[in-house]
């Protein structure tokens, strides 16, 4: 069997990966075990990866950790070959992208408010900021008079379109996105979902993307890292993950899509019978 564990698919030039994650440990003090335990991952520039697993596994805390919400006790991160230890926490925030499952906008600001933020706290003048705004507005598919209302005046699909337009204000690299369609309607999930791999080619991003739905991952991603107890059990393409070759409780997990699938085709099958 072949070891689907693996560190890096390594980048195509052989340049540097853009996100290279290098035996991880942090622990909580309210727990005995680690949250992350000697995690290594290397990313190449333009891959879309997805992080799965059960709750407690340690995809958040890894997300976070990347961006120094959470910081290690031993191992390091680099982000396009520069270490973030070296660089402050908010700094470093304002250079990388963040989408989360309950957006986070500010109620009391308006959309373009909203998405203006990190350019205005980065010092850009307000003629870009605007210019910037009504951009992504397009971008995002939301209609440019959108940018005067405020975040309740929005259904929660483009609340998270806006939640996008604002991770990218600032023409980041690198994308970390939690759970980011998690709360939305399986329609307006799947729309997103395919509107922002779209965007993630086009704009030629890097993207970890965390998610408990493992179609969602198998859909979107170029490659699918397994974690399981702070450890990372494998990493492989959708394809790999989803072969015979793959570990019986990988299999399981990524199973669940074909069994899903298999179920729908049987109740049509039964309906076509009637």
């Amino acid at each position: 069997m072949p070891n689907l564990v693996r560190r890096s698919c390594g980048a195509a030039d052989g340049s540097a990966d853009m996100i290279d994650i290098d035996n991880l440990v942090l622990s909580y003090p309210s727990s005995t075990k680690p949250a992350l335990d000697h995690v290594s991952l290397s990313i190449p520039e333009g891959q879309l990866v997805a992080l799965v697993g059960a709750s407690g596994s340690g995809k958040t805390t890894l997300l976070k950790t990347i961006n120094r919400l959470n910081d290690p006790q031993s191992g390091t991160i680099s982000l396009d070959g520069e270490d973030v230890s070296a660089i402050p926490g908010p700094l470093l925030r304002r250079r990388i992208g963040y989408a989360f499952q309950g957006i986070g906008l500010f109620p009391h600001m308006s959309v373009a408010e909203n998405i203006g933020i990190t350019p205005q706290l980065l010092g850009w003048s307000k003629p870009d900021i605007a210019a910037r705004v009504r951009e992504l507005l397009a971008l995002v598919d939301l209609p440019a008079d959108f940018a005067a209302r405020t975040p309740a005046m929005l259904s929660g699909g483009q609340q998270q379109r806006v939640g996008v337009a604002r991770a990218l204000a600032a023409r980041p690299k690198i994308m970390l996105m939690d759970e980011p369609f998690g709360a939305l309607d399986p329609l307006t999930r799947d729309a997103l979902g395919q509107s922002y791999r779209a965007l993630h080619e086009r704009l030629g991003l890097t993207t970890i993307m965390v998610t408990h739905d493992v179609q969602e991952a198998v859909l979107l991603a170029d490659r699918i890292v397994v974690m399981e107890a702070g450890r990372i059990v494998a990493d492989g393409t959708p394809r790999e993950l989803m072969s015979e070759k793959a570990e019986p409780r990988v299999m399981e997990l990524m199973s669940v899509p074909m069994r899903q699938a298999e179920r729908v085709q049987a109740i049509l099958s039964g309906a076509a019978h009637v």
